[in-house]
């Protein structure tokens, strides 16, 4: 409960100080300025209060906060005696018992993505945890249909039913239109696969969206990826009618249902700033989420990077006119209060995906099976030189060794067209890098953002298969950029990994396998500081964000992320367990009533992991090859939906 104490009482509060901080040092600084006594003034009182500040680290209780920054910082004592002859002074004692860290910052992660996928229903093998409620995984064909009709029983007459979660391998391959129809023929129902590469339709559905037979056969890629009989789209088929499905989502209230809870979602893992990376988006789509994260209380920071590489598409590879669609978005989209596009930035890609064992590797997999160019070397290199030139700082999606050689191969390459000071160009993900890499790409001034989630959800499976122990033991690696020198931020690229920065912290720094027993390349751990760095100060610097937001300094906003327990004090393998009891957003609280929201920590949700990393990367889904699933790649595949609703 927040306390407003008066100046009379403030005496009771102040005891002896055997020391002084860095920032209040002398009686000179007693008497308050005009400007600080203008507005009012709230002190955050904590006894664990961990800066990740280069100047203060020790000796640090109390945060003074005025109009959403940060006033001055020290020990309680002195900031109480300093500051109690202001005339609307706030003393917050809330979190006094508990850890205030600077407010997480997430460089990684695609809100407008889980807006679809979080306003359906979920049917999925595993447990959630989630802000509006939990749900429990269902596995088997019968449980899965027995689900479904529980769930349209429930709903009101003619509304569509949309699940999320379908996954064959759990819920059997007897999916069909016929079978839909059994559990209802009047009402709309669309099952989406957990992947998001596939989905089927009853007839409902099928008419409601008003489609007929002859609007699903025609010829050219995707014409045998959309089966009318059956009511199944998958692949290219299903991009060929994204573009209809996504309106449908947004007319039916589901996206606006499921941007609220993807805002419940993000802040209940201590997150206030998220960088978007890679965003197409229609005038209905982001007029909806923009009004529906600013309709209550929004309390982060959520930039948008244009997605280059769609661009670059829609221009017919020309790289100059694909740079002046991405930047016209831009001015298409004004940003709105704290929904800001990134001055400058943009996004582009290398190699496929990870879950996909679709990463160029140098060495090839074992199988023999070949990876996947997202952008060609050649188109990478084209997209990417106009940007370079006009001074972009860029982003490139790179998963295996051989996609991040060729983009650090084009990195240098531009340096010596156009030599750059402080371009900050960011590699993303980067699942298997080859450790001679590093170094060059650290002395082109380039950046890292790992995502560490790799290592617990996937390594011991590719050690078995596709990639090889040797290789896959390493994968995301930590030490090896930091010894080289090189700047690392972490990130979640939820959904695909829980959007929850203390998790990825616990991944990094016990690199501890699927099975629980085994440590993953050891080698490549780093330290829980190295790791808090990774979520604050250094996720902020690879969005240029370092000197607004990331760590607790004079000047800075006040946004803080508030613990139960430090990450510092306890087991490190107890980190991800630690709840997340609040954040600060501009010096206002927001309270968290689920803390770390997403897959539930359970025996069932262990087991069905572990059973989804033994599925053969190579393996048929439903008659057609495709793995898992990776968000960027879900993402482009939307993005390209949308690249025809806007074309």
């Amino acid at each position: 409960m927040k306390k407003v104490l008066k100046v009379s009482l403030l005496s009771a509060l102040i005891t002896a100080v055997a020391g002084c901080s860095q920032y209040d040092t002398g009686p000179e600084q007693a008497s308050l300025s005009a400007s600080v006594l203008e507005s009012p003034v709230t002190i955050f009182l904590s006894d664990d209060i961990i800066t990740m500040s280069e100047d203060v680290r020790e000796n640090v209780t109390a945060i003074a906060v005025q109009n959403g920054k940060i006033l001055d910082l020290g020990e309680q004592a002195v900031l109480l005696k300093k500051y109690e002859s202001h005339p609307d002074l706030t003393v917050d004692e809330q979190f006094k018992d508990k850890v205030i860290t600077p407010g997480f910052v997430e460089p990684h992660i695609h809100l407008w993505m889980s807006g679809f996928f979080l306003g359906f229903d979920f049917i999925t093998p595993g447990d959630w945890n989630l802000p509006w409620g939990e749900v429990k995984g269902v596995q088997g064909n019968a449980a899965y249909f027995e689900r479904l009709r529980e769930i349209e029983t429930g709903m009101e007459e003619g509304e569509p039913l949309i699940t999320w979660g379908y996954h064959n391998y759990f819920h059997g391959r007897e999916m069909s239109k016929a079978l839909l129809n059994e559990v209802s023929e009047t009402r709309p129902i669309i099952v989406w696969h957990r992947s998001a590469h596939e989905l089927f339709l009853n007839d409902a559905a099928l008419s409601y969206l008003g489609w007929e037979e002859k609007d699903w056969q025609f010829d050219g890629p995707g014409g045998d990826q959309l089966d009318w009989e059956r009511g199944h789209a998958f692949e290219n088929g299903m991009k060929r009618i994204l573009p209809d499905l996504m309106k449908f989502v947004m007319e039916t209230g589901r996206f606006a249902t499921g941007m609220e809870r993807t805002r419940d979602y993000v802040h209940s893992g201590g997150i206030t700033t998220a960088v978007d990376p890679g965003v197409i988006v229609t005038p209905a789509l982001y007029d909806q989420m923009v009004s529906i994260l600013l309709d209550d209380h929004f309390p982060m920071d959520y930039w948008l990077m244009p997605a280059g590489n769609v661009t670059y598409m829609m221009a017919e590879g020309d790289p100059e006119k694909g740079k002046e669609i991405a930047e016209a978005q831009l001015h298409q989209f004004e940003s709105v209060e704290q929904i800001q596009w990134m001055p400058k930035f943009v996004k582009l890609f290398s190699d496929g995906a990870m879950f996909s064992q679709l990463m160029q590797l140098k060495d090839g997999y074992l199988d023999g099976h070949e990876g996947e160019w997202l952008q060609t070397p050649e188109d990478l290199e084209a997209s990417m030189r106009p940007y370079w030139n006009d001074d972009y700082t860029i982003v490139v999606h790179a998963n295996g060794d051989m996609g991040f050689e060729s983009a650090i191969n084009i990195v240098e390459k531009l340096s010596k067209e156009k030599p750059r000071d402080d371009h900050r160009t960011s590699f993303h993900h980067l699942g298997i890098t080859d450790k001679e890499d590093i170094p060059r790409a650290v002395a082109t001034g380039s950046n890292f953002s790992v995502n560490p989630y790799y290592t617990h959800l996937l390594a011991e499976r590719y050690s078995e298969e596709g990639v090889g122990k040797e290789r896959a033991e390493v994968m995301a690696r930590g030490r090896s950029f930091i010894d080289a020198g090189g700047k690392l931020s972490m990130h979640s690229d939820a959904p695909m990994a829980p959007a929850q920065p203390l998790a990825l912290v616990w991944a990094a720094v016990n690199r501890i396998g699927l099975s629980g027993e085994t440590v993953m390349g050891p080698e490549e751990r780093i330290t829980v500081d190295e790791a808090m760095r990774a979520i604050t100060i250094d996720a902020a610097y690879t969005a240029r964000l370092e000197g607004d937001v990331g760590s607790l300094d004079i000047g800075k906003y006040a946004d803080f992320t508030v613990l139960d327990e430090s990450p510092y004090k306890v087991d490190p393998k107890e980190i991800r367990d630690i709840n997340v009891a609040a954040t600060v957003y501009r010096g206002h609280t927001a309270n968290i009533e689920v803390a770390n929201a997403g897959l539930k920590a359970t025996e069932n949700n262990q087991n069905v992991l572990r059973l989804l990393s033994r599925i053969p990367s190579s393996s048929e889904h439903l008659g057609h090859n495709h793995a898992d699933g990776e968000v960027c790649e879900s993402a482009l595949i939307f993005q390209q939906a949308m690249n025809e609703s806007v074309r």
